[in-house]
């Protein structure tokens, strides 16, 4: 048996990705008849039949399916020796793309970015705000180096690791008068208006499974992909909302809202990074996802801290 090129696996997981010769071409610079080539020689180099043809695409045999486990695992050692043999010198060089949730861009982003920023300033960072659905699909494809998004399922493309488990939080403004009580359960609460986001975000599935669980009442949802938006209307009034806990830190001890943990049970939300399935992140990514994630655990550390002291 010849042997397998590290080319023969790179085309054959572009394919399997993209479920299309057409679009794997795209994806590697190269011509349709070069894919097929290169398939046809790593089918015949093992000896199996590694995707089923049809005029609407290609789809994996269960041995496909079992090689791309495998390769994504050899692409990344390659691409890992690539990144080890890199000589650094003094200051750091180069750029970072990293994708976030609007969560972190109002609480956690900012200490993290000022301090990589003051230790690598020759480093330009880039940035994405978007829900974990469009920044997952960014990483697979290769236009962000990494993304910090909340847990769920994830596509052929990207693998992951776990950084932190959070709580959510009912928030919601106090009226006039109105003292905050020290525990105000969403489960046996009075009928509320609540703002959610929309069925993109991957927090959402497990906040309608509570409520459709555990809640006594019939709430009023409404969906709402805007952050700022969000906290707005939590400062006018009238409507409340479920958010991350570190995305209340300084909300924690303002005396106008009232805040409280999702209780009975305890309604979490666990956060990924997650990074392409086959390539290692450039030394500077590696550095300020790092340092993102460690800002994020010392924030879930104190709103935990906070609430079960």
């Amino acid at each position: 048996m010849k042997n397998v090129k590290i080319q023969h696996l790179r085309f054959f997981v572009a394919v399997y990705e993209e479920h299309s010769i057409t679009a794997a071409a795209n994806r590697v610079n190269a011509t349709q008849s070069g894919v097929s080539m290169q398939i046809r020689d790593l089918e015949a180099t093992l000896g199996l039949k590694l995707f089923e043809r049809a005029s609407t695409g290609v789809s994996p045999t269960k041995a496909g399916d079992r090689i791309y486990w495998r390769a994504t695992r050899i692409l990344l050692e390659v691409d890992q020796l690539q990144k080890d043999v890199e000589t650094h010198s003094g200051e750091l060089y180069g750029s970072v793309r990293a994708g976030i949730m609007p969560t972190f861009a109002r609480s956690v982003l900012a200490p993290a970015l000022m301090r990589f920023s003051d230790q690598n300033p020759f480093v330009d960072v880039r940035i994405v705000e978007g829900y974990s659905m469009a920044l997952t699909e960014m990483v697979a494809n290769g236009e962000l180096d990494f993304a910090v998004v909340p847990g769920g399922d994830l596509p052929a493309g990207v693998r992951s690791s776990h950084v932190e488990t959070d709580i959510e939080v009912l928030i919601r403004r106090l009226g006039k008068g109105q003292a905050s009580a020290a525990q105000f359960s969403l489960a046996t609460a009075p009928p509320l208006k609540i703002m959610l986001p929309g069925p993109g975000n991957a927090r959402r599935a497990r906040i309608d499974q509570y409520l459709s669980n555990f809640c006594a009442s019939a709430h009023s949802v409404m969906e709402l992909d805007s952050m700022m938006t969000t906290l707005d209307m939590l400062d006018r009034g009238e409507w409340c909302s479920v958010l991350p806990g570190c995305l209340c830190l300084s909300k924690l001890d303002d005396p106008k809202m009232s805040l409280s943990p999702i209780l009975d049970p305890l309604l979490t939300v666990d956060y990924l990074l997650i990074e392409p399935a086959t390539k290692a992140p450039p030394k500077v990514a590696q550095i300020f996802a790092d340092e993102l994630c460690d800002e994020i655990r010392r924030s879930c550390q104190q709103c935990r801290d906070h609430f079960f002291r």
